[in-house]
């Protein structure tokens, strides 16, 4: 049986509505910084691969073994929180993640960096899969759209800024200036998270499944491989022969393992709430749409446009900033009229915005392409809110742990899976259209086609799961709203 919530505040209680937004001010800090950093790091990924004379399937690792590292942790971290205090993990996830982005400043090598994004990885999956359950629980039932779109609005915040300080930090400072950026963040936010959050534990004296821990993370990690390296090692090579093997009996073992704890990490059972599991596979598709063009546009403005990597940071933010104009708008239609409406017009105008991207060609303005950048950001921001909050309002409310970490996996699960598959498609449709054995040293025809395939098919992928959030039912009381009024 589930133990009851340990709501023992850190410090002298504050009201209802006064601690909400105290909440806000904290988790938001922690999106904030994880977004601004990975933004800030993916627009000098050009810069880093001339600097270390590698290709794109090599660079992209900066990003892809970051998203590996919370994608395989995520769902743990959460089942953790709910075991030794949402408070004590959120705080812990602030420490170990500027400790992790300090580690990667000092590396000689890119491999080296990428195993030191591996160590920031771990305190990015504590942050997230925490952060959504501690802000939900601070608000009342009827403003949890709107208290999605508040931190949808910290996310598209930290995009907005990352490409900007990234684009500037990397023309001043080098590059290395960007592994940086969250630590003060971090700092901040560890002295005042521990004065403000108060603990939950909603599974007080329940064991940890260690092993359906390890399991989990062993098959997302050879996916992503496969995916990742399948076109330039062969697909039929041994490693990516083992990758797979790896993949299939460890995800075959996770789900045997589940169904026969008391304790799971991931409770099957809630697979059966409708609104949950279509709520998260519109997300996993979404984002793994998404992925293709937060990869690809910095190449294609740089490489194909030829313009800076400084005016690609400005460009890039186009996007988080049409997001951030209607996230809180997002989700305040959601609380009124429920999330199918807001979701699904949100998905056809990220496809309409993707799919303009695939008509770029060299000698395309940049006033041409900035409109569909933004038209991105407010597709993403009618439906991002709307989204999650259906997500975290579909379970109960000893299960918003779970709910939250299954949020944030849907993101980084699907980022990852995303940008390894347009990545390999990317330099198929390059090589095979150029001859050149390495994409990124083709021609501007090839090129332009390589980027066509990929915006063009992910748009497609943003149409179906259009399709499926216009099935998506109103919920007007869901199981997991939080009772606090403010």
């Amino acid at each position: 049986m589930e133990a009851a919530p340990d709501s023992t505040p850190a410090r002298p209680a504050a009201s209802p509505s006064r601690y909400k937004w105290l909440v806000v001010a904290v988790v938001g800090s922690g999106v904030f910084m994880s977004t601004l950093s990975q933004g800030s790091l993916n627009v000098a990924l050009p810069t880093i691969a001339a600097e270390f004379q590698v290709d794109l399937t090599v660079v992209q690792w900066l990003s892809l073994a970051y998203g590996l590292g919370v994608t395989s942790l995520l769902l743990s971290t959460a089942r953790l929180a709910d075991i030794v205090g949402r408070r004590r993990m959120y705080l812990i996830g602030y420490a170990v993640f500027g400790i992790g982005a300090v580690i990667c400043s000092l590396m000689p090598t890119i491999y080296l960096i990428i195993a030191g994004r591996v160590v920031q990885s771990i305190g990015a999956a504590m942050l997230q899969s925490t952060g959504a359950a501690l802000l939900v629980s601070a608000f009342p039932a009827g403003q949890r759209g709107r208290a999605m779109g508040i931190n949808g609005s910290f996310v598209s915040s930290g995009i907005l800024m990352g490409p900007v300080v990234g684009g500037l930090l990397t023309e001043a400072f080098g590059w290395r200036a960007n592994l940086l950026v969250g630590v003060p963040i971090a700092i901040v936010g560890l002295i005042i998270g521990s004065r403000i959050l108060r603990e939950a534990r909603e599974a007080r004296g329940e064991s940890f499944d260690y092993f359906g821990g390890v399991l989990l993370a062993m098959w997302v990690t050879p996916l992503v491989f496969m995916l990742n390296q399948g076109q330039r090692a062969g697909w039929d090579s041994p490693r990516i022969m083992v990758s797979a093997i790896i993949f299939i009996v460890a995800i075959a073992g996770f789900f045997y393992v589940q169904r026969r704890r008391l304790y799971p990490i991931v409770d099957l059972a809630v697979f059966k709430v409708r609104q949950f599991s279509l709520s998260v596979g519109i997300a996993l598709v979404t984002n793994m749409a998404r992925a293709g063009s937060t990869l690809l546009t910095p190449f294609l403005l740089q490489i194909l446009l030829g313009i800076s990597v400084g005016q690609v940071g400005f460009m890039m933010a186009l996007v988080p900033l049409g997001s951030i104009l209607l996230a809180f708008v997002g989700g305040a239609v959601a609380d009124r009229w429920g999330p199918r409406i807001p979701s699904t017009l949100g998905l056809l105008l990220m496809a309409a915005g993707i799919a303009s991207l695939g008509f770029v060609e060299g000698t395309t303005s940049l006033t041409s392409v900035a409109p569909r950048l933004f038209l991105i950001g407010i597709g993403q921001g009618f439906f991002i809110s709307p989204n999650s909050s259906s997500i975290m309002g579909a379970l109960p409310h000893n299960r918003l742990a779970l709910a939250g970490g299954f949020l944030a996996w849907s993101r980084t699960f699907g980022v990852s899976v995303g940008q390894a598959t347009w990545g390999a498609i990317f330099a198929v449709v390059v090589i095979s259209a150029s001859g050149i054995p390495v994409a990124l040293e083709a021609g501007a025809d090839a090129m332009q086609a390589g980027f066509r395939a990929v915006y063009l098919s992910a748009a497609a992928m943003l149409l179906v799961a259009a399709f499926l959030s216009s099935f998506r039912g109103r919920v007007d009381q869901p199981a997991g709203s939080s009772t606090t009024s403010g």
